[in-house]
């Protein structure tokens, strides 16, 4: 929890140095003004199967991968039964001044990834030299294996903006959003292979990229809500497990997301936009 302190107090300090540099000069005016945004909320994440490959050949021995397992994310929200984090994002970004259509914007996704117990998955590979090539119940006392402290994309985003509709006092709007982009994933892995423990910590395990789109609006000229939907590839090519272990693997995910936020300074209207209604 310390962590996500951590995080939200930073973006903070972010917006608010910002915004000192973003307000008009007293006694300009300007129709199109730089705006910086600062948004938090709450999403559910989806995962295709995906084939996790595990290998340690220095303190254990086993080479092995699981072909087409299924996870899960954790939606479980209920008070007094988990002590971690429930998935999050946030997000922090900014439009230009000479085109307000355009932005970016730099989001965290605390995802959470859990690779789902007693399911039926083709095992391939070596256990202790033997060579398996057959069907597997993924039981608890075999293997346990989940990114619960955060499958953890860190993304850049280009935005594009379009306004659809503005209220005559240009208090209200609401804009559909694309967002592409890119960036690293940073887990902290739990798992246990075989009795063998680990809590490992927080590393750079590959990339993400994906794309996001929905819809913004603006309440009362600042406060923001947006409802957004989000596919991504993720490549894990370097995931720490107990001991000299590693895995690998590659999913894609669906996300929807719910946020709330606020903007320092209003950006100019996009082209063709509906407005005074």
């Amino acid at each position: 929890m310390k962590r996500i302190v951590d995080i939200v107090f930073a973006f903070f300090l972010l917006i608010t140095s910002a915004n000192g540099q973003v307000q008009s000069s007293p006694g300009k005016k300007s129709r199109n003004n730089h705006s910086v945004y600062f948004n938090f909320g709450w999403h559910r994440i989806f995962y295709t199967n995906s084939t996790i490959h595990f290998r340690d050949h220095q303190i254990a021995n086993y080479n092995f991968k699981l072909i087409k397992a299924k996870a899960i994310d954790d939606n479980d929200l209920q008070i007094g039964k988990h002590v971690d984090a429930p998935q999050f994002t946030v997000k922090l970004g900014w439009f230009f001044k000479k085109n307000p259509s355009n932005g970016i914007e730099i989001s965290f996704d605390h995802a959470k990834y859990i690779l789902k117990q007693w399911q039926q998955v083709r095992l391939k590979g070596t256990i202790d030299d033997v060579y398996y090539d057959k069907d597997t119940v993924l039981a608890p006392s075999f293997i346990k294996y989940e990114h619960t402290d955060g499958a953890n994309y860190y993304m850049v985003n280009f935005v594009k903006r379009k306004q659809l509709v503005q209220s005559g006092n240009g208090k209200h709007e609401l804009d559909l959003l694309i967002k592409p982009g890119a960036g690293i994933v940073r887990p902290r892995t739990e798992s246990t292979i075989m009795g063998d423990h680990a809590n490992k910590r927080y590393h750079i395990s590959g990339y993400v990229a994906g794309i996001e789109s929905g819809l913004r609006a603006v309440l009362f000229k600042n406060i923001l809500a947006e409802i957004t939907c989000k596919g991504a590839y993720a490549n894990y090519f370097d995931v720490l497990l107990a001991g000299s272990g590693k895995a690998s693997q590659q999913w894609w995910s669906f996300q929807y997301l719910f946020l709330i936020g606020y903007q320092f300074g209003k950006p100019g209207r996009t082209k063709d936009s509906w407005q005074g209604y």
